[in-house]
């Protein structure tokens, strides 16, 4: 960016004694410009610094994704449609480097530039999650399940926030729909399993523990509830 310089001379030309009463001082004149190379000058290459922080973000480097998001977002060059991507991949590398609270802030600023980026909502959750607040947990899944309700993740993600609220009936709900969507999960019906014993429902939470078990027999919460059930 040209610099501009302000500047006033302040030399006076002097007159003679005789005219300097009558006639009036001469008006200050700026000084003359720098002269330039006559070079445009070089804009900043917010594109080809994106990949490099994503590059970096994908690599694990953390603090390096973290800097060059944080300068494309100053340099004020980002299109509008690429704000709420910036700041979502800014909160994730807040996120894995467990900056929990900055990270919360860009998914929110991710969501507020466009409302129907559910997968900034779900990571929005999941930091929320981090911090053990289940109850915004479970809001923001609710969002990331409204703009896109096709997503087993976003379910069994709410039902575990739920589970922690002792919200079971909730809990259990979002888990059946989980594992209709992805049945060759053993891992989630384990956890249905244990959502339906919680509950007092002895019967659907053994055969559900034999389900995980027949696609996983080594799944723990499965085998381990299934013991405690039926054994005399």
């Amino acid at each position: 960016m040209s610099r501009l310089l302000i500047g006033l001379a302040t030399l006076l030309i002097s007159a003679s004694s005789a005219m300097a009463a009558a006639a009036p001082a001469p008006a200050a004149t700026p000084a003359p410009a720098p002269v330039t190379s006559g070079n445009p000058p070089v804009r900043y290459d917010w594109q080809g610094n994106h990949k490099k922080a994503q590059a970096a973000l994908t690599a694990k480097d953390y603090k390096t994704a973290i800097t060059l998001f944080t300068e494309i977002i100053a340099s004020g060059r980002l299109p509008k449609t690429w704000v709420a991507p910036t700041y979502y991949f800014r909160g994730k590398a807040y996120r894995s480097s467990r900056q929990f609270d900055e990270a919360i802030a860009d998914y929110q600023k991710a969501v507020e530039a466009d409302p129907k980026m559910d997968v900034a909502f779900y990571e929005l959750g999941v930091t929320y999650q981090a911090k053990s607040q289940h109850a915004k947990a479970v809001g923001a899944f609710g969002q990331a399940i409204a703009a896109k309700s096709n997503n087993a993740d976003y379910y069994y993600a709410r039902c575990v926030s739920n589970s922690w609220l002792g919200n079971f009936g909730a809990a259990i709900n979002d888990c059946e729909t989980a594992s209709r969507m992805r049945p060759s999960s053993a891992d989630w019906l384990g956890t249905l399993g244990r959502l339906y014993e919680d509950a007092g429902q002895k019967q659907r939470a053994i055969e559900t523990y034999r389900r995980a078990l027949a696609i996983n027999p080594n799944q723990a919460e499965a085998r381990d509830g299934l013991n405690h059930l039926t054994k005399k």
